[in-house]
């Protein structure tokens, strides 16, 4: 755990830097569940913070410079982590021993998609539903090895309301550059997301969570000196419960 808090407190010391944000961003960008608990390697993890704040500066600042560091960034991490197809082999063999089943196999389009993409389309729902639905970012996500039932996702379940508070406050404006160049980097790491092994998609996931959080942050930094120290409290406290009463994270 050590070595991934390091990282989380080094990137949010570089947020804090490259936009000028106050002390609490240190806090709130190193201790979200999603660090504290994430079992990937520092190397996945690093990936997974460089694409998350690649993401944010091509939202906020959108540019060809950002867009060529994310494709370098993403291209460099596929290299290393080398993604595998999410589909497991039982359901591969199922696939391929039914096909050419239905008449009109070869020339058909419809049977064609029945048994050779809707296994995609299987394997990219589960991935979602575990890793980026918002039940599995707020409430629960983290638990997909273990139970659905522990109350733990990647973001503080109340990271919704502060999210929707940044939005709400329009410091970002749209523009064609978005559509250019966030768009088509955000649809890259949510098919990432999707179609590749869940352990190995967590990665990519993980990118769009740090996204969320930065949001939620920013979200958060507009609420009063009161509202921050309570929300600080209330983040601490429930980490803390979750490491104590927890026995996969004993303290």
């Amino acid at each position: 755990m050590t070595p991934l808090l390091f990282l989380a407190s080094i990137f949010s010391l570089i947020f804090l830097v490259r936009e000028k944000t106050g002390w609490f961003s240190i806090f709130y960008l190193t201790f979200l569940p999603f660090i504290v608990f994430s079992g990937i390697s520092p190397i996945h993890l690093t990936a997974s913070l460089i694409l998350g704040y690649l993401l944010f500066c091509l939202f906020s600042k959108p540019s060809f410079y950002y867009f060529s560091l994310f494709v370098i960034i993403l291209i460099t991490s596929i290299a290393i982590v080398q993604p595998r197809n999410g589909l497991d082999l039982g359901m591969l063999n199922a696939v391929n021993a039914q096909r050419g089943e239905h008449p009109g196999y070869e020339s058909l389009l419809l049977p064609k998609l029945l048994h050779n993409k809707s296994d995609l389309f299987h394997s990219y729902i589960n991935n979602f539903d575990k890793l980026l639905s918002p039940v599995a970012i707020f409430a629960s996500g983290f638990w997909h090895n273990i139970s659905t039932y522990y109350p733990l996702g990647y973001l503080f379940p109340w990271d919704l309301y502060f999210i929707y508070r940044f939005f709400k406050s329009k410091t970002i404006s749209w523009s064609r550059k978005s559509n250019l160049y966030f768009l088509p980097s955000l649809f890259m790491v949510l098919m990432l997301s999707g179609f590749v092994y869940i352990d190995q998609a967590e990665i990519y996931a993980f990118a769009v969570v740090y996204f969320l959080a930065i949001l939620a942050f920013l979200g958060y930094s507009q609420s009063s000196v009161k509202t921050k120290y309570l929300f600080l409290f209330i983040n601490s406290i429930y980490l803390v419960y979750h490491l104590v009463v927890t026995s996969y994270f004993p303290i």
